[in-house]
This record gives C-alpha cells, structure tokens and sequence, in this order.
C-alpha cells in the first residue's frame, strides 16, 4: 500500500501553495496537516527542485516558536538564542531560491 504525498508548492516570496486542497499554507499550517498525519512533498515553484526537507525543517521551527512563545518577546538564555540563530541561518541558507551547489563549485572553477 503506497501513500501518495500531498504535493506543496513553494515559491520564491516563501508562500506554499497546496495543490490538493487549493488554498496557501503558512509554515505553521503545514506543520499542522504533518502533525494530522499527511506526508507532503514540496518543490521550489522556480527551480522543480524538491525542498521538501528544508522546508519541513523550518515548519517545526514556526511551530516550535509558536508553541514556546519564542515570538512573545520571553527572556531566553544566551546559549538558546544563540542556537536559534544559527538555525534560522541555516534555514536561510537552503531556502528553494539558493543557488544550487553544483553551480557554486562550477563557478569557482572559472566556468
């Protein structure tokens, strides 16, 4: 029995668009229909390129502030902001409309 996933768009200004059930997602409302049991599979409207992990990484990241009132303003230790930080870096680094690695090495050959 196979389980075809739910297929998410995500385009270049960070909307998803469920192609299912014709409507946009916020990152937390996917988070939501992951956490209901639906497995997605999401692409970069631009590139075809399946971003489904990094984008699934970044969900649990809204859904994680929203739930430890991270976006309320609370004091948090240094050691968590800092990790914070470098998460949401490393979001940033891998959104869809990243250069892909394979041109980054190509470029720094002289090609």
């Amino acid at each position: 029995m196979s389980i075809v996933p739910r297929k998410i768009k995500k385009y270049a200004n960070r909307k998803l668009y469920d192609l299912e059930g014709g409507r946009y997602l916020s990152m937390f409302g996917l988070s939501e229909l992951v956490a209901g049991g639906a497995r997605v599979e999401v692409t970069c409207d631009r590139t075809g390129l399946d971003v489904t992990f990094e984008t699934l990484a970044r969900a649990l990241y809204e859904r994680l502030k929203r739930r430890s009132g991270l976006g309320d303003g609370l004091a948090w230790g240094s050691a968590h902001e800092s990790f914070m930080s470098r998460f949401e870096s490393l979001i940033r680094d891998v959104e869809c409309d990243a250069e892909p690695a394979s041109r980054k090495k190509a470029k720094g050959r002289g090609r």
